[in-house]
């Protein structure tokens, strides 16, 4: 859970990793997937609106929201989405 309330302005610095991680529990909550879910350490893939881990065959979710947030943590951790060819 993410809540901020500001009513001030304040400078803070967030890691990437930080923020990676917090958009990956709103990726767990909308794909359904427990928060304690095991995805062996292995990157995770979308492809036309469907999310992956590691291939093809390890299919996490079809909602394309899921997948423009995973590609979002990817560009963080990567510099680019992680796409299947």
């Amino acid at each position: 859970m993410i809540k901020i309330k500001g009513t001030r302005f304040f400078n803070i610095e967030v890691e990437k990793r930080q923020v990676g991680f917090a958009i990956m529990q709103v990726v767990f909550e909308l794909a359904k997937l427990p928060p304690d879910y095991d995805d062996a350490g292995l990157d995770w893939f979308t492809n036309d609106g469907r999310t992956y881990i590691s291939d093809k065959e390890w299919l996490v979710s079809t909602n394309p929201n899921v997948a423009k947030l995973v590609d979002a943590v990817n560009i963080l951790n990567y510099g680019n989405p992680l796409h299947f060819k």
